[in-house]
């Protein structure tokens, strides 16, 4: 079968890393091209051509089946389905909903895919006004990175202070601009024994964030991109994991911290009930721009043992029970069930 992903860009996100992981699965059965919505380098690029996936600029060679990633996508999902069905793979939760009030023309999605995919029945409810009339099936389909059991013996990164972890695009929705002011906020003392790490493509950081940061460059280092491999040496060795976002849906970088026992301090979002976070068992959480409290939750678990311990053992609880379900497996027969029906809308049936 020809499969093409229409996939967002080729910096590092999580669902750029999820498209390369179902990539993975396809090319092994299956003829795949990856059209890039917007064009350029990055480390997800490499992978995708290591893997001898070609990189097209339009939709010519008559693919069977398209899967388009992100909420981005939506108005090319429009234009291709006529040609060709197409599951949307939708990895946003109130920020996607905001985009499509704010550029109308990417709710074409809904109209037009055969099938689109959630990670979570969070994102159900979010997209629930826009499902309403929509033809297309909808699927709530878990993603998970196995990167992490491919390492044959992940050394973590050396380090001389606490260190605390923020992966992620250096973007106003991830709001990495507050674990630098929760440190800040910080005695002395303890400030002098931690150093911030940041994993991620930087496009913008709060003024006073990026002021302070820049002044303390040895405390708050900022890495850009890194290989996932990387990344993953510089999670084991932390001390703490910081996602601090205004939205998100299903981050991968939460599982990976519990696979690795690394504590983790979220933001209080809606979505993170619907996947079985909860405050004071398996994270520690906090309203949505509250320093106080994200600095309050940083000491507690750089320096309660007891508290550590306890997050850690009931998170990887429940990465482990959710680990059962293969992911890729569901998606690919998703792809060969879409081409079946449209070989079968072909026959007039």
């Amino acid at each position: 079968m020809k499969i093409l992903l229409l996939n967002d860009e080729f910096y590092t996100t999580g669902a750029s890393t999820a498209m390369l992981r179902l990539a993975e699965r396809l090319v092994q059965n299956h003829e795949v091209s990856v059209l890039p919505r917007i064009d350029g380098q990055g480390e997800v690029r490499k992978q995708f051509e290591a893997m001898g996936i070609r990189i097209v600029k339009d939709l010519a060679g008559d693919p069977d089946v398209i899967v388009s990633n992100c909420i981005l996508s939506g108005a090319l999902v429009g234009e291709m389905a006529p040609r060709c069905p197409v599951i949307w793979w939708i990895h946003e939760a109130e920020i996607g909903r905001d985009l499509l009030l704010r550029y109308p023309n990417m709710a074409q999605g809904f109209k037009s895919a055969s099938h689109i995919v959630f990670q979570t029945e969070f994102q159900r409810l979010v997209y629930g006004s826009f499902l309403f009339d929509s033809p297309a099936m909808v699927h709530v389909l878990p993603f998970w990175n196995d990167a992490i059991y491919r390492q044959q013996d992940l050394q973590p990164k050396p380090k001389d202070k606490k260190r605390i972890v923020c992966i992620g695009t250096i973007e106003p929705r991830k709001r990495m601009e507050d674990t630098i002011m929760a440190v800040n906020a910080m005695s002395s003392d303890q400030r002098a024994g931690i150093e911030v790490v940041f994993i991620g493509k930087y496009l913008q950081l709060g003024e006073g964030a990026r002021k302070l940061s820049e002044a303390l460059p040895e405390r708050y280092r900022f890495l850009g991109e890194q290989p996932n491999e990387e990344a993953l040496r510089y999670l084991a060795s932390a001390d703490a994991y910081v996602l601090a976002s205004s939205s998100e849906s299903q981050p991968l970088t939460i599982w990976e911290s519990f696979e690795l026992d690394v504590p983790v301090c979220l933001s209080d979002l809606e979505t993170y009930r619907h996947i079985g976070l909860k405050h004071g068992v398996n994270a520690l959480m906090h309203p949505v721009g509250n320093i106080d409290l994200l600095c309050s939750n940083l000491q507690t678990v750089l320096h309660n043992e007891d508290v550590r311990r306890r997050v850690t053992r009931a998170g990887k609880s429940l990465l482990l029970k959710n680990l059962t379900r293969e992911w890729s497996d569901e998606f690919e027969r998703l792809i060969l069930r879409t081409q079946t029906m449209a070989e079968i809308r072909k026959m007039g049936y």
